[in-house]
Order: structure tokens, then sequence, then C-alpha cells
């Protein structure tokens, strides 16, 4: 387990600081991190939502690499990753909790229009991929039973909460307006993401 935190960490400090010098392998390395979590989330010992968790991470792992070659392959492959999420956090916690979604739907709501009217021919797919990824940050929410940091639930929620974030950074990003250092700050808040929700499964119950 600790080898597999310490090849996650190690791999995404290699990409953030030599990327240009990887070159063709850069998407490779970029693989590694949610590879890795997500490997040691198949370890025991057996908790809710956690293999199913682990696949979603395998998953997205293969998006950092697709996403290198295709921005809509790669969106697709993401979406099918939260899906997974989605699946895992309702395995925790499968009540509706309808109250918590209504700041992920206010957040929704602030930031669609501005990513949808610059998306072009992508305005479907975005609108598509945004929805499922407010579902899992939902689901996210209704997984967190009380405000402690100690609560496995806690920790996903601010997991899915920032993965939102990066994601939300790398539309305006893309389509709205440029960010400056976005790709620096869209990668590393999307790792800790994957890393925060990793950890919620780990010490889940």
């Amino acid at each position: 387990m600790r080898i597999l935190g310490v090849l996650a960490a190690a791999s995404a400090i290699l990409f953030l600081v030599a990327e240009a010098a990887l070159g063709p392998l850069g998407p490779f390395v970029k693989m590694i991190p949610a590879a890795a979590l997500g490997l040691m989330l198949l370890g025991p010992p057996s908790r809710a939502g956690k293999r199913i968790a682990a696949i979603g991470l395998l998953v997205s792992s293969l998006a950092d690499a697709v996403i290198e070659f295709s921005f809509l392959g790669g969106l697709v492959t993401f979406l099918v990753a939260h899906l997974f999420y989605i699946a895992a956090f309702t395995r925790v916690e499968p009540r509706l909790c309808l109250a918590r979604l209504a700041p992920v739907a206010l957040w929704a709501a602030l930031v669609l229009p501005a990513l949808f009217g610059g998306a072009g021919t992508m305005r479907v797919p975005v609108l598509i991929y945004a929805t499922v990824i407010f579902v899992m940050i939902w689901r996210a929410a209704a997984a967190a039973r009380s405000m402690s940091l100690r609560d496995p639930g806690m920790i996903g929620l601010f997991g899915a909460i920032l993965f939102g974030v990066s994601d939300t950074l790398l539309g305006v990003n893309r389509f709205v307006a440029p960010i400056p250092a976005a790709d620096v700050i869209v990668v590393l808040s999307y790792w800790v993401a994957q890393a925060l929700i990793a950890a919620s499964f780990m010490r889940g119950r």
C-alpha cells in the first residue's frame, strides 16, 4: 500500500515538473497516480462502495491518457468514471438526501450557462458530462454524515467538490477565457481530489 502511495505521489511530481521532457511518455506517466490509488482500493479490507470506487479510479487513469489525444474521448471516459463514483457513494448512502442537492444545483446554475455559451459544437457533450459530475458531487454530499474531517464521507465530499472545481476551471479555461497556469492548477487539484476520494473509501464504513 505504501509503495503504491509513493508511486502515485512520485509520478504526479514527475509529470508536474517535467511534462515537456517526458515527450510521448507524458500521458502514460499521467496515468500512474489514479491507477496506483485504484490498486490501493482493490486491497483489503472490504468496505461499502470501495471496489466500485477503485474501478472509477482505474477508469480515470485511462481517461488521463485518452484526454491527451482526444478531448471528447477523455470527456466520455471520465464520464464513465463518474458513473462508478456515483454508484460507490450511493452504496454508502442509498437515500436521496434531496436537500443536499440544492447547493450543487446552484453551482451548476452559475457555471453551466457560461460553459454552454462558449462550448460551440461541444455543447451537448459538455452539458451531459457536467450533469453527471454534479450528480456525483450530490451523491458524495449525501454520503457525508457529519461536518467532522474524521468522517470518511466528509473527506469524500471534499474530494468530489475539488474534482468539480478542477473541471470547472478546465471548462472555463477552454471555453470561456484563459486562466493563468491553468494546466498546473487543474491537474494538481484533480489529483488531490482523486486522493481524497480514495482516502474516503479506505477509511470508510
